[in-house]
């Protein structure tokens, strides 16, 4: 389920999107489960059931995604508290945090572009 703000357009976080990120930096589920110490059935349960992260493993994450503590820690809280009246004030706090990470992804993308050899050197056939 994805939250959106009204205010500023961003999105939080949410737990699909953290496995997603780190499907994508880790290679697979698999090894997210295995560098998480928890089950790939716990992965899939958060896929497709819900759930979040615990504290300690959204600081793990974080660690993994180089990214700020706050930025998964607040994003799961916010997450847990969809029925709290405290959600709005969570939710734009976790998005306060979130535009730092799409950022962070840019620039990698694009350092990695950057360092791609010219289409040139490689003759179309």
């Amino acid at each position: 389920m994805q939250k959106y703000s009204k205010d500023r357009g961003e999105r939080m976080l949410t737990t699909v999107d953290i496995l997603d990120m780190l499907k994508h930096k880790l290679g697979s589920d698999y090894r997210t489960a295995k560098v998480l110490d928890i089950s790939t059935q716990r992965i899939s349960q958060l896929r497709n059931k819900g759930g979040s992260f615990t504290d300690e493993q959204s600081l793990k994450i974080a660690e993994i995604l180089e990214v700020p503590g706050e930025t998964i820690i607040l994003s799961m809280v916010a997450e847990r508290s969809t029925k709290s009246p405290a959600f709005d004030l969570l939710r734009r706090l976790a998005e306060s945090h979130t535009p730092k990470i799409y950022a962070a992804a840019s620039a990698v993308v694009v350092a990695i572009l950057a360092n791609l050899p010219s289409p040139a050197v490689f003759p179309l056939i």
